[in-house]
């Protein structure tokens, strides 16, 4: 369809744009008990089993963004972007229980400063599922005294940094890190167990709750949130009962739980959104038409988000998508990615949801957990041997939409 025929979706002012990343997956060089268990003989015999390369499950210096980050905060200013999401990495400040590394501080408030500088907003991640290995040898999140030391970890930040943070996210999407260390068996700690899974569910609420109240004990305006990952769940056939009993049950589990235990302790709600699931009866449960996926294999179902959100809208919070991305190496998908699901995002706007910003994921390829350093969600590629970061085409894309706050879309 020829530009001006195209309708023209302008966003609320100052509706804030952003990219997000995690400390270990960008930062590189950081000892705790993933990178234990990326090395781990355990994890090493699986991957040869499967003829996989261990060396591309394992971590080591990332993206090397932990030296490089004035190059990435000036990456995010091209995008003309108004925030950036980035994580601390507890293991860097605690390495040892009650010991703090003023030298890791000293680093961390030299790139929010940068930031500052840059006259970008900072969104900080506190914990991005990564953990000491001293608290990982006492049961991580399992134990639960995790929470008085997970306190003592946010009061320290907040004192050392919290006059540079616009934004606070205490956990990362909690419930994935609930399903895959301890129902599926996927990250560490690999104890699978329900039991062990209800525990670390009650003390991740503790954390949040007794989290929020440190950092508005210091700064009582604080905007303070998780990211909860959140699917759009849906009966295959809205006539079978069972099937929409199951959708409904799916989403009071995965996206509700957690956000109704906590919901008092919010200022805002952190989305995360890129899973659809059509719910059948019979196993595996799931049934999705997959007419279009990314290089992971997951459906591409933009007009999800918008269901997500105003699903959102009973919670009378404001609400900032902190995710939303897709792996695609030759960025064959991205900009139809990013612009049907901002079409979706404005829609749930004029529909009365109170969304303020949207955050790409990612500025970067970086290292996508258990699945290595495969999947390229980034903005902008690097090269794993010189860690030169190249734009690709939908980076520039992104970076008109965030300068004109709006989008062109031919079919709305």
């Amino acid at each position: 369809m020829p530009e001006n025929n195209k309708k023209i979706l302008k966003f609320p002012k100052d509706f804030l744009w952003g990219v997000s990343t995690s400390a270990h997956q960008i930062e590189g060089g950081a000892a705790n008990d993933w990178s234990c268990w990326e090395r781990s003989e355990f994890r090493i015999k699986n991957l040869e089993l499967r003829n996989e390369n261990p060396n591309n499950y394992i971590c080591g210096l990332a993206c090397d963004s932990y030296n490089r980050y004035e190059e990435d905060i000036k990456l995010v200013k091209d995008l003309n972007c108004g925030a950036y999401r980035l994580g601390i990495e507890w293991a860097r400040i605690e390495p040892e229980e009650g010991k703090w590394d003023r030298k890791e501080i000293e680093h961390y408030r030299k790139v929010l400063m940068n930031l500052k500088a840059n006259n970008l907003k900072v969104v900080l991640t506190l914990w991005h599922w990564t953990n000491p290995i001293w608290l990982a040898d006492k049961g991580g999140w399992a134990n639960k005294e995790a929470v008085k030391y997970f306190s003592r970890y946010v009061e320290f930040i907040v004192n050392q940094l919290g006059d540079l943070v616009d934004y606070w996210l205490t956990l990362n999407e909690p419930m994935v890190y609930i399903a895959n260390g301890h129902i599926t068996g996927k990250f560490p700690p690999n104890k699978k167990s329900i039991f062990i899974a209800r525990k670390v569910f009650n003390n991740l609420i503790r954390a949040h709750k007794t989290g929020y109240g440190v950092i508005h004990n210091k700064y009582t305006k604080a905007e303070v949130s998780i990211t909860q990952l959140m699917n759009y769940f849906e009966p295959a056939r809205k006539w079978c009962l069972v099937e929409a009993g199951l959708a409904k049950l799916a989403s009071w589990i995965w996206n509700e739980r957690f956000l109704n235990k906590i919901k008092n302790e919010l200022d805002y709600i952190g989305l995360d959104y890129y899973f659809h699931d059509r719910i059948v009866w019979y196993p595996p449960f799931k049934k999705n038409e997959n007419k279009k996926i990314t290089d992971m294999g997951w459906e591409i179902y933009p007009k999800g988000i918008y269901y997500v959100l105003k699903s959102l809208a009973k919670f009378k919070k404001p609400i900032i998508v902190m995710e939303n991305g897709l792996a695609d190496a030759d960025d064959k998908e991205r900009v139809n990615f990013i612009r049907e699901h901002l079409k979706y995002v404005y829609k749930a706007i004029g529909g009365g949801v109170s969304v303020r910003g949207y955050f790409y994921w990612s500025l970067l390829d970086n290292f996508e957990w258990a699945a290595g350093f495969d999947p390229k969600f980034g903005l902008y590629e690097v090269d794993r041997k010189t860690f030169k970061r190249t734009a690709r085409p939908s980076a520039k894309m992104y970076a008109e939409i965030c300068k004109n706050n709006m989008i062109k879309i031919s079919n709305f």
